[in-house]
């Protein structure tokens, strides 16, 4: 499976990267996980990238009030 990874890699203070939603442990391990951890990993990245876009949308909706 290839790397969710995007090339804009920078880390938030929760250790996630905000470029492709991977945590700072995942990326560090990818090479050594197996196709199934992989792809579990791929996952959990999308969903905390839909996360976290959600969350900026209803933050800036909240500036608008």
């Amino acid at each position: 499976m290839k790397s969710p990874c995007n090339g804009y890699c920078a880390l938030n203070q929760q250790q996630i990267c905000v470029g492709c939603g991977m945590t700072r442990g995942e990326i560090s391990n990818w090479r050594n996980m197996d196709e199934k951890e992989k792809e579990e990993a791929a996952l959990c990245a999308e969903d905390r990238l839909r996360a976290a876009k959600l969350q900026m949308r209803d933050s800036c909706g909240e500036d608008d009030k």
